[in-house]
């Protein structure tokens, strides 16, 4: 009886033991709930004299690199980073193959076959053909390079890295040498299916309804969605990558709004900036010329809500507005939009008021504002009437650690920003 109440005892002693574990397991699983993105700057660094940085990315499948390109100086540089501090790494000096090559924008692959590339986007300044050099990251060296449209200005890879999506935007106020007879510019789309030593061109479709219908940026989904803002026209693109080589009745445009409140004179959208949610439900749209930003459902490319704008937001210093324009008085340009616990936060660059500025878009036809921070080195003196002297126009964000870097290509820096997650 006794040996039997000693068993009894044993055996009650290790349930517990096991139900304290238990408890301890599911006390671990347990998602902190954070009610604010909240985020603020942790630090700026001066890059290469007159280097002009303009386009930042995360590297995908990393949480302590990124990498920018200078466009003044053709060169990529990759940056390391942990949650409090971030420093300048390797340098890539890429040769752009011309005397009048300028690299204009960047994106970084997922892993492929273990490596991220970088895909760097070169115009020709004489209004030749442009053309997209891709990169190892670990040791610079180019293993391909693919002919696109004329002047590449923005790129991204599918997420599953099967495809390049360029967006050509030969823009003739930028290009005057452009011939009056060709209109708009066209999305290059790059094959990588047979490996990125073998990269094709699979289809340059033209953008050419109007004189000015000028491909800005790309975006795309893990299903192959792409998305591409047509600046000057003030529309988005959208198709999907299994319907490549393109036709018309494949694509669908989307004509964006303008807006009426933004000093009374229905000015233009003009999109810029695009970011695709982590699900694939909901793009965000960012618009240059009428300061606002506006939520799209995908793929059928409804608008969520009326536009935003972004001005009511900045009521004092230190940001800047450009008080001389009824119109790019806060230029939101590159943008992200990134989950965390059940809530969605889009994340804007405004290059004429050296911020980064979140917002809640939870219900994506009703923003609500959050937060915003300076970027910049010497931000405290760029108040004026006048543009930014900081210029913060590329933005990288991770989807999970919470840190931002935001590219300010007029003062030559970049800026480090963490969400409130990364700081607890």
């Amino acid at each position: 009886m006794k040996h039997a109440m000693k068993v009894l005892t044993t055996t009650l002693a290790i349930s517990g033991f096991l139900l304290i574990l238990s408890c301890e397991e599911e006390e671990e699983e347990v998602e902190i709930t954070y009610d604010s993105f909240s985020i603020e700057t942790v630090l700026s660094r001066a890059t290469e004299q007159n280097a002009n940085p303009e386009i930042v990315r995360i590297v995908p499948g990393t949480e302590d690199k990124a990498v920018f390109v200078s466009s003044a100086v053709n060169k990529v540089t990759v940056v390391d980073y942990t949650l409090t501090n971030f420093t300048f790494g390797t340098t890539l000096s890429l040769d752009p193959g011309s005397a009048t090559a300028e690299m204009t924008s960047i994106d970084v692959s997922p892993q492929i076959s273990g490596e991220n590339y970088i895909a760097v986007c070169v115009a020709e300044v004489d209004c030749a053909k442009g053309k997209v050099m891709l990169v190892k990251l670990s040791d610079g060296s180019i293993v391909a390079e693919v002919e696109v449209g004329y002047n590449p200005d923005g790129t991204a890879f599918t997420k599953d890295g099967s495809y390049l999506i360029v967006a050509c935007e030969d823009d003739r106020e930028d290009r005057p040498c452009k011939p009056e007879d060709r209109w708009g510019g066209s999305i290059s789309i790059i094959d990588l299916t047979g490996g990125v030593a073998s990269a094709t061109l699979a289809d340059d479709y033209l953008v050419d309804w109007a004189e000015d219908s000028e491909p800005e940026h790309c975006e795309t989904s893990s299903d192959g969605t792409v998305i591409c803002s047509v600046q000057e026209t003030s529309q988005i693109v959208i198709f999907n990558t299994s319907d490549v080589p393109l036709t018309d009745d494949k694509v669908t445009i989307v004509d964006l709004p303008d807006d009426s409140n933004v000093g009374g004179e229905g000015i233009d959208a003009e999109p810029d900036g695009l970011f695709i949610s982590p699900d694939g439900q909901y793009a965000l749209l960012s618009n240059e010329i009428n300061g606002t930003f506006q939520m799209m459902s995908l793929p059928d490319g409804a608008l969520l809500g009326s536009p935003y704008i972004i001005e009511q937001d900045l009521t004092a210093p230190p940001y800047n507005i450009d008080e001389r324009k009824s119109k790019k008085r806060t230029e939101p340009e590159e943008c992200a939009l990134i989950e965390k616990t059940e809530k969605l936060y889009a994340v804007l660059a405004l290059q004429e008021s050296h911020a980064v500025v979140v917002y809640d878009v939870t219900d994506p036809a009703n923003p609500v504002f959050d937060s915003m921070a300076p970027a910049g080195v010497d931000y405290e003196n760029d108040i004026g009437m006048g543009k930014s002297s900081i210029g913060a126009e590329g933005l990288g964000a991770h989807q999970e650690n919470g840190v931002i870097f935001s590219a300010n290509e007029r003062e030559g820096s970049i800026t480090m920003y963490t969400a409130q997650w990364a700081r607890e």
